[in-house]
């Protein structure tokens, strides 16, 4: 091969792969035309390209305000998030105090049902003492003087038993504590 022909060889390879990189170059922009939004509908290079670089400006514009939008949406949820596991927290421990009262209660009311059974019985024993001493006590007071009051055999024994005595023979059953 001679020098010319070389030279030549040279010149055409140079043109070739400066009209494919050109091609690609404007394969490249009408791609960009095609997807940044039209505003005015030119189709000059400088016109997509301008419009290319206003549209990325734009959606930079937006991802910044979304991302501060997303950060104070999130702080807001962290803080809201916060403030009910704070309200849960509190809920568990009314549901613990209150939990716990009940129980107290319903071993309070178990003894008292205790003291309850254990009165009861002894109760209704006095009651049927009482209804027999009172049976065979008509035929005793007979003898004695109307409006006068007698003497019952339990007040003997109110300075030990107290109202307790009083309040098994009125009915009434007192609370112990």
């Amino acid at each position: 091969m001679s020098q010319d022909e070389w030279a030549r060889q040279r010149k055409d390879n140079h043109k070739e792969v400066e009209r494919r990189r050109r091609g690609n170059i404007n394969e490249g922009i009408n791609e960009l035309g095609r997807i940044v939004p039209n505003g005015t509908g030119e189709k000059a290079k400088g016109a997509i390209l301008s419009r290319a670089v206003q549209y990325i400006h734009h959606l930079k514009e937006n991802e910044a305000r979304n991302i501060e939008k997303w950060t104070l949406e999130k702080l807001l949820m962290d803080q809201a998030m916060g403030d009910l596991q704070s309200q849960l927290e509190d809920v568990k421990g009314m549901y613990q105090r209150e939990k716990q009262a009940r129980e107290r209660a319903e071993a309070e009311l178990a003894i008292l049902k205790g003291v309850q059974e254990r009165l009861g019985a002894a109760g209704a024993a006095a009651l049927a003492s009482a209804s027999a001493n009172s049976r065979s006590g008509e035929n005793q007071n007979a003898g004695e003087e109307p409006g006068r009051r007698r003497p019952r055999e339990d007040e003997g024994a109110e300075g030990s038993g107290g109202q307790n005595g009083n309040a098994d023979r009125d009915g009434k059953r007192q609370r112990m504590e």
